[in-house]
């Protein structure tokens, strides 16, 4: 052994035969700061509940959001919600979670004293620890950090995932599609629970029906369409059964479609509407549980019950009254969940509440409202006639429909793949017949989903397939595109089938033929004025309601030099314009109510066409004010004008206008 070693071994030996005492490093009692930050245990795994994050009110609430032990969202505020019973409510039968993760003992019970004393029962678990459970769940929420419902939840139905996919909602289970990673190519379907899928939360509900369990061939679906929907008397005998047809397979897969089209059937007494879409009828048959149905209801209703499901919805019944508003609301409701849209409201406690639509509408009725042109754009309405008298009743059980309806959905599934290339081959037919974006979309969805539910296809529908019914859907052949106005002519519309009287005794006349009369008088103005045809007293009748007769007349030095509208008296030989105030009190009365009040009538006219906006300075009788020129040409019959004011010589009058100012016409 070396020196050095043996010094080594012998310092030890010295210091074991003099002790010293360790140096003192704090006194009882002492404060000293606490620098580490101290770990919490890390949330136990295995948890039936799942904590979903937190959310801070302005208020200074704190709440909780969980899927309890039945996938459903719990709110829960962390301040004085988080009790033993709530969490017992939480977690329900799978509260020996708690037990076992968060266990409260007893205390050992012990016999006798001193040396003879023993411990005759030891501490034993009679229950949980509320305060450790609950702050460990605070905890967790805290630290998934924020949680906002709004936009997230997903109830029963169809819904779209990224890249295309689909996740069906079934209630108690999810059907969720599978891709390639890298292609995005469909591999299969997967059965999930309820809970957290890709962003969202699917929280549980009650059972609907799910698709048939196995590939379905299309001869079920071509059967239902001619033996059954081909037996009500349909006024489009062909088209609208297979419309239908489209709207059925459409409601099935509503939430994933990125446009979901509506449906109006329409027809008389005894025209069978009930049987299709009334209850224990063939739709309500087909649906069963993944519908939601209501004879006599409110768009708030509907907004409430659906919540965050894309089931279809069913209204049978639903007719326009004389007050035919709620009918309305509803409708315009639809136009919302066309779009998959939301809507936000305010709780009588200032809370705001999302809803996002995304159902298919069925409604029926006898005879549909006033619609507006936005709302009829996203309706089929298909018209049901009379039965013949030696019809035979229909025996809807022999269709075995709620095995029908889950067959039909497996059919839409298994075409998913191939469902929007062909959607775009009937869009591009329909346009080219002559359709606007909207109604490619409408029918288009409608027509594809037919497609799909009826071929077995590996792409898109063939040209002649979809040459064939976009013949079918010709504008002129389709009630809900050849009787819809635009807007701006609505209004116009309105505008001149106000009655108007001129005196007491008079008799009551719309504005539009005060208009004819102010033109004819203006057309003979060499006569003596009580020779000359028309009415003398028009103009000044017209100005009174902040209506005028007018030619347009350019301005090169207004604006600075840019140039600018104004008016002159009204001369036959020029293109005639009728002028409409943007504030004259009367204007205002003509239009009110309606969605034209308040100054939107001047955005309505101001799109008819060549139509002249915000011309600065009208003078009507004794007030100068802003108004829109509107052609005389969009007023009255081409019979009533004269040679200046027709279309033709209006339009040549523009063109040379805009090349001698060097202008946009």
């Amino acid at each position: 052994m070396s020196s050095a070693g043996e010094g080594g071994i012998a310092a030890i030996g010295a210091a074991l035969d003099n002790p010293q005492d360790a140096p003192t490093m704090a006194e009882a009692g002492d404060h000293t700061a606490d620098l580490e930050q101290r770990e919490r245990p890390p949330f136990p795994p295995g948890c039936p509940v799942t904590p979903l994050g937190i959310a801070s009110g302005l208020d200074g609430s704190q709440v909780c959001f969980y899927l309890d032990v039945n996938g459903q969202l719990v709110g829960l505020e962390a301040g004085h919600r988080h009790g033993k019973n709530s969490l017992i409510a939480l977690f329900g039968r799978a509260s020996d979670w708690l037990e076992a993760n968060f266990p409260q003992y007893s205390k050992p019970v012990y016999e006798g004293t001193g040396k003879a004393r023993r411990m005759v029962r030891p501490s034993q678990i009679v229950g949980f620890d509320q305060a450790e459970a609950s702050r460990a769940l605070i905890e967790e929420c805290s630290n998934r950090g924020i949680f906002d419902p709004a936009g997230k939840m997903r109830g029963p139905g169809a819904h779209r995932q990224r890249g295309g996919g689909m996740v069906l909602h079934c209630g108690d289970k999810l059907m969720a599609s599978e891709h390639d990673v890298t292609t995005g190519k469909f591999k299969r379907w997967t059965w999930r629970d309820p809970g957290r899928h890709e962003d969202n939360v699917y929280t549980a509900k009650s059972p609907i029906p799910r698709p048939w369990h196995e590939p379905v061939e299309p001869e079920a679906a071509r059967k239902f369409l001619v033996s059954l929907l081909g037996t009500w008397n349909w006024k489009r005998k062909t088209l609208d059964p297979r419309l239908v047809l489209g709207a059925i397979g459409a409601s099935l897969i509503g939430g994933w479609l990125p446009w979901r089209p509506n449906i109006i059937v329409t027809g008389s007494r005894g025209t069978g509407k009930s049987t299709l879409n009334g209850e224990n009828g063939v739709l309500d048959q087909l649906l069963g549980a993944g519908q939601f149905r209501t004879d006599n209801t409110s768009a708030a209703a509907i907004r409430s019950s659906l919540l965050n499901s894309t089931v279809p919805v069913m209204l049978d019944e639903l007719e326009a009254e004389v007050d035919s508003r709620r009918v309305i609301e509803v409708i315009e409701t639809a136009r919302v969940s066309s779009s998959g849209g939301k809507i936000t409201r305010s709780s009588a406690e200032q809370k705001t509440k999302e809803f996002t639509l995304r159902s298919v509408f069925w409604m029926s009725m006898i005879n549909p409202p006033p619609l507006k042109p936005q709302d009829r754009s996203r309706l089929a309405i298909c018209e049901l006639k009379k039965l013949p008298k030696d019809a035979k009743p229909l025996v809807l059980a022999d269709w075995n429909l709620p095995q029908l309806g889950r067959k039909l959905q497996r059919r839409m599934l298994d075409q998913l793949f191939r469902l929007e290339a062909t959607k775009a081959k009937f869009h591009a037919g329909l346009q080219a017949a002559g359709h606007d974006a909207r109604a490619c979309d409408q029918f288009g969805w409608l027509l594809a989903c037919a497609d799909a539910l009826i071929f077995d296809r590996n792409g898109a529908a063939d040209d002649e397939e979809v040459q064939h019914w976009a013949d079918h859907c010709r504008p002129e052949r389709m009630a809900e595109i050849s009787n819809e106005d635009s807007d701006d002519m609505l209004c116009l519309s309105h505008l001149m089938t106000q009655e108007v009287q001129a005196r007491g005794g008079d008799e009551r006349v719309t504005l539009g033929t005060w208009i004819g009369g102010g033109v004819r008088y203006a057309m003979a103005p060499l006569l003596p004025s009580d020779e000359r045809p028309g009415d003398e007293n028009a103009d000044r009748r017209l100005q009174e309601l902040g209506l005028k007769i007018v030619n347009a007349k350019w301005n090169p030095a207004a604006n600075k030099g840019q140039g600018g509208w104004g008016t002159a008296a009204y001369n036959h030989e020029e293109p005639g314009f009728l002028a409409v105030s943007a504030s004259h009190n009367a204007v205002k009365r003509l239009f009110a109510p309606t969605t034209w009040q308040e100054g939107n009538h001047m955005r309505a006219l101001g799109r008819c066409e060549n139509a002249i906006e915000s011309v600065a300075a009208v003078k009507f009788r004794y007030s100068t004010q802003r108004a829109v020129l509107v052609p005389l040409y969009l007023v009255l019959d081409e019979d009533e004008l004269p040679n200046a004011s027709q279309k033709k010589a209006h339009a040549a009058w523009f063109a040379a206008w805009a090349e001698e100012y060097g202008q946009e016409g």
